[in-house]
């Protein structure tokens, strides 16, 4: 339908529109609102990098940064664990589709459907204003999702590597740590990186659970720099910034993984 040239012209074109938002907060991270207004699409003038000291220390933003890691790793570590034995259990020991169903059914339900019940049931237990409380709802919220993902992967696996395993004197336990675990790393990273964007980014949780300024997240931190009468976008921008810079670095720890877990059910299939 297009030649080769029109097709680099396009990914030229797309590769343009996706970077140019990501330079221009970079380039307004440090600047003033007097130079932002002036020139808002020029180098800075003078690098301001007193912006990024201000918003780590001045904003608050390295508590919230340090709250969002905590709740982000631990979530996703107790995901990786919980769904790996969880679609190991529903495709290998015991193939259910049912059971499966019964996992992903969560994938169909509104996140917003669950804000009220959630706060509610939390209030109870005493895990309103609390990071244990953003820990357990983000474990809730990306379940679904990521045993959906890892399900499909394991059941590509062969099962003769487990059988043969097993006829070496490995226990099914054995196996599935020493077999099924390593060769499923590309899904693992997949469902990981899916599942950290998700929590990471989360504003809406972190808003009705948290109210105690010390336990907000990153999200929540940075909305706090937006004023109600003025904005320093400089500042907000070197917030922006420093989201981001977690983000691309686990995508460039794991991409290699994460193209084979993508590509994985394309090649299976």
């Amino acid at each position: 339908m297009f030649g080769t040239g029109a097709k680099y012209a396009i990914a030229w074109v797309y590769a343009l529109l996706s970077v140019y938002p990501f330079l221009w907060v970079l380039l307004t991270s440090f600047k003033n609102n007097d130079e932002l207004y002036r020139s808002p699409f020029s180098l800075p003038k003078v690098w301001r990098f007193e912006n990024y000291l201000e918003a780590w220390s001045g904003a608050n933003i390295g508590t919230y940064f340090s709250n969002s890691i905590v709740v982000s790793l631990g979530a996703v570590i107790a995901l990786i664990l919980i769904c790996a034995m969880a679609s190991y259990a529903v495709t290998r020991v015991k193939p259910s589709a049912a059971m499966l169903a019964y996992f992903t059914v969560g994938i169909m339900i509104p996140i917003h459907a669950l804000i009220m019940p959630t706060v509610i049931m939390f209030r109870e237990v005493s895990l309103v204003n609390s990071l244990w409380g953003l820990f357990l709802v983000y474990i809730a919220a990306n379940i679904s999702i990521s045993i959906f993902i890892l399900s499909g992967f394991m059941r590509g696996i062969p099962k003769e590597l487990e059988e043969a395993a097993m006829i070496d004197g490995s226990t099914r336990t054995g196996a599935f740590f020493k077999i099924i675990l390593p060769i499923s790393k590309p899904g693992l990273a997949t469902i990981a990186t899916l599942a950290f964007l998700n929590i990471w980014n989360d504003y809406l949780y972190g808003l009705v659970l948290i109210s105690n300024p010390k336990l907000k997240t990153l999200t929540m931190g940075i909305s706090d720099l937006k004023g109600t009468y003025a904005t320093q976008y400089g500042l907000l921008c070197a917030g922006f910034m420093l989201a981001i810079i977690p983000v691309m670095v686990m995508y460039f720890i794991f991409q290699e993984q994460i193209i084979k877990g993508m590509t994985a059910g394309a090649v299976k299939g």
